[in-house]
Formats: C-alpha cells, sequence, structure tokens
C-alpha cells in the first residue's frame, strides 16, 4: 500500500475514531458559535498531526478501549469482546490481515485461530508477542482472558447441578 493510501486511510480511521468534542467541566455552558469555533481549532490541530501521530492516538484508542472493557462491570456473558475482537480491531488501525499478523509474530495462522477459538489456551507467551507487536502491556491480553473465563465461570455456576455429584463429601460417605 503506498504511503499517500495509507496516510489517508489512517486520517479517514483517526477521524471516525476521534470526532469528540469534550466540553467544559467548569459548568460553564458553550453557546452555539463558540462550540462551533472550538470544534473548528480541535479539526485545525487534527489535520496538523502526523501519520505517525494519527496512528499512535488509533492504536491508543483501541488501547483505551481494552481497558474501558476490563473496568465494565456489566459484561455479561452475551456481549464479552474476545481477544479476537481487539486484534481485530488493531489490524485495521494497521491496515493488515491476520495472516500476515500471524506471521509477524511467528505463529501459524491455524494456530492463531485456535486460541481465538479457544481450542488452545491464550498464554503468556502470546501475550508478550500481543504487548510487543502492538505495544500494549502484555498483562492486558491476558486480563481479558481472564476476565472473559470468569463471566464463563459465573454462567457455568448458574448450571451448577451439573456439579453437584464433583463433592468430596460423598466420596467419603461411601468409605
Amino acid at each position: 500500500m503506498s504511503t499517500t493510501k495509507k496516510d489517508k486511510q489512517l486520517r479517514e480511521y483517526s477521524s471516525m475514531v476521534t470526532e469528540v468534542t469534550i466540553g467544559p467541566h467548569d459548568g460553564n455552558k458553550r453557546s452555539k458559535a463558540k462550540a462551533d469555533e472550538m470544534a473548528a481549532l480541535a479539526k485545525l490541530h487534527h489535520s496538523k498531526r502526523s501519520p505517525q501521530r494519527i496512528l499512535k492516538n488509533a492504536m491508543l484508542a483501541v488501547q483505551y478501549r481494552m481497558e474501558h472493557y476490563l473496568q465494565d462491570d456489566t459484561v455479561s456473558f452475551e456481549n464479552t469482546c474476545t481477544i479476537e475482537y481487539f486484534v481485530t480491531d488493531f489490524l485495521k488501525v494497521l491496515g493488515i490481515n491476520k495472516t500476515a499478523f500471524a506471521g509477524f509474530i511467528e505463529i501459524d495462522g491455524a494456530n492463531l485461530n485456535k486460541y481465538y477459538r479457544g481450542d488452545r489456551k491464550f498464554n503468556t507467551e502470546l501475550a508478550l508477542k500481543f504487548g510487543h507487536f502492538f505495544h500494549t502491556p502484555a498483562d492486558l491480553w491476558l486480563k481479558i482472558q481472564i476476565k472473559n473465563e470468569l463471566i464463563a465461570l459465573q454462567k457455568e455456576k448458574q448450571a451448577d447441578e451439573k456439579y453437584i455429584k464433583y463433592d468430596y463429601e460423598k466420596l467419603l460417605q461411601i468409605a
């Protein structure tokens, strides 16, 4: 992909991510004219950013979504975000596909898909690779995996009847 096309793609992506103007926290309300002026200044400032800064901001936006996901107590089994979900967001920002990503981190694409599906356990080695590749803390990836496993555990606890038979007291009664 050419540099100018990549720069344009980054600017388009970052404009989707960063089209937010934050209002004052001092209790004062801005007039429509003042709000429009501030929005214009924000757009001007954004247009002066380098492609590297735009890329960094887009990558940070995904990282912040990951951190928000970890702090969100309303996440349930039905709306969990898998590691693959966040990887896909990062790959969109970078403009690369999953196969190329698998090659960069020296893992077979089919094996990576097994980790995504849960056929294989996500581990610290992968967390370190993801962390270094995406410039994120490795423990962030592990925390997402653990959060999703804890949510699955809560769902399984609701179906507790399956596990009643696993009780040491029943073993002691037999003996």
